[in-house]
């Protein structure tokens, strides 16, 4: 199957409706989508977009904001009611700022666009919301399909042991049908971060980044880096099996029972990553990540001893930085004195003098000359992971690029209007 086959039977099956009180919009609005493998159904009413929406699976609806009887803002809500995982944009003037407000507060709305619109912004709007909506239909789907292998399990007896269980099955799963491509497998892991709703990328990203800074500066060779920068990406896999609320409280506010369940993710993480032979190197870092140094000396090999070294200060710098330690967020020099007061404790003293040495290395300042997608040449090989601008992992470090791989990032580039500056070996 080509890529344009590929792509146009991505959406087939989905709908989307548009409505709008005056068909000549209406009429554009189909010659635009014409040729789109989706399925447009139009309304030219509130009114006839809800009967519509009654009978019909509706993906994503677009409306505009001024129509009599019912406007955007009155639809939108309704559709939000009852409809909830519908996918909402609404189009609307200038003039129409007070009504814009209100279907943001009541409609819910998960795009705003300008009229006049731009044809190619409309379309990318469109499809954000289908990709979203297909994800979480497939997500859905794996759900249902773990829920009915479980009844055959022994029912659990702790709501937090169900959790771990489902979620570390999932992953698991994911991570059998992935064992052959190593590189795909680290792209899915941090994906998975990325895009649960009580997790955050760009903090994975940061902590990452700057564990792969730290450990440059100490001299760690390729493999140790590639290691201990995964591990700062995949820091908080384990709070995939926790509850949401220790992911959304700072660690300080938890009571005692809390913090001893927060501490367990590394245990965690060690199940989810079981399947991954080839990880073993950053499951056990994980694993010790939240032990004393006194305790990962003592049990820990020396390499893992000090990647966990580097994780602890670069996970905790943005830990303080987000908030994730104290109920505020703190600035560079706060976080320093926190840091500061564990020295030799809870930080390794060497690896936290670098830091304070070297504070560029927070923001990943390293300036490297990079290429464009159209001087990439097949056989490359990929130096720094890339990310989107949405923080999703597009391509591992390491990958090797083929003719395929290229074409797919500069249809990227052309479908995100996101350039990409990439770094190679």
């Amino acid at each position: 199957m080509s890529e344009n086959s590929a792509e146009n039977a991505q959406y087939a099956e989905m709908t989307i409706l548009c409505v709008d009180d005056e068909r000549v919009i209406l009429r554009t609005l189909q010659r635009l989508f014409h040729r789109k493998p989706y399925k447009v159904l139009i309304a030219d009413s509130a009114k006839i977009a809800l009967e519509i929406i009654e009978t019909t699976a509706i993906d994503v609806i677009v409306s505009d904001m001024r129509m009599p009887e019912m406007d955007g803002a009155a639809l939108l809500e309704k559709v939000a009611n009852s409809h909830p995982s519908t996918y909402r944009i609404v189009l609307s003037g200038y003039a129409d700022f007070e009504s814009t407000v209100a279907a943001i507060n009541l409609g819910k709305i998960n795009r705003f666009i300008n009229k006049p619109w731009n044809n190619d912004e409309l379309v990318n709007a469109i499809e954000d919301g289908l990709e979203k909506i297909q994800l979480k239909k497939e997500n859905n789907k794996l759900k249902i399909k773990i829920e009915k292998q479980n009844i055959l399990l022994k029912s659990l007896n702790h709501d937090l042991e169900e959790k771990v269980n489902l979620r570390t099955k999932q992953i698991r799963a994911s991570l059998l049908r992935n064992e052959r491509n190593n590189k795909a497998c680290e792209k899915m892991l941090f994906n998975f971060i990325a895009i649960d709703p009580y997790l955050s990328g760009s903090f994975a990203k940061k902590v990452g980044q700057l564990a792969g800074q730290l450990g440059i500066e100490i001299g760690l060779d390729k493999e140790a880096l590639h290691d201990v920068r995964l591990a700062g990406f995949l820091n908080e896999i384990g709070m995939l099996g926790l509850d949401p609320i220790f992911c959304s409280t700072p660690f300080n506010l938890l009571n005692f029972e809390q913090r001893k369940q927060f501490l367990t993710q590394g245990e965690i993480a060690q199940q989810i990553l079981s399947p991954a032979q080839r990880l073993n190197s950053v499951k056990e870092i994980l694993t010790y990540q939240f032990s004393s140094l006194e305790n990962i000396t003592e049990t820990a090999d020396s390499k893992t001893l000090t990647a966990c070294k580097i994780i602890n200060v670069a996970r905790d710098y943005w830990r303080f930085a987000y908030g994730k330690i104290e109920d505020n967020k703190m600035d560079h020099k706060n976080i320093f004195l926190e840091l500061i007061k564990s020295r030799g404790i809870k930080y390794d003293k060497s690896i936290l003098d670098i830091l304070i040495a070297k504070p560029e290395l927070i923001e990943d300042c390293t300036i490297e000359q990079g290429l464009t997608t159209l001087q990439i040449l097949p056989e490359m090989i990929l130096k720094h992971s890339l990310f989107s601008s949405h923080n999703l992992l597009i391509l591992a470090e390491g990958h090797e690029f083929t003719e395929h791989s290229i074409a797919k990032l500069i249809d990227y580039e052309k479908n995100q209007k996101h350039q990409l500056v990439i770094v190679i070996e």
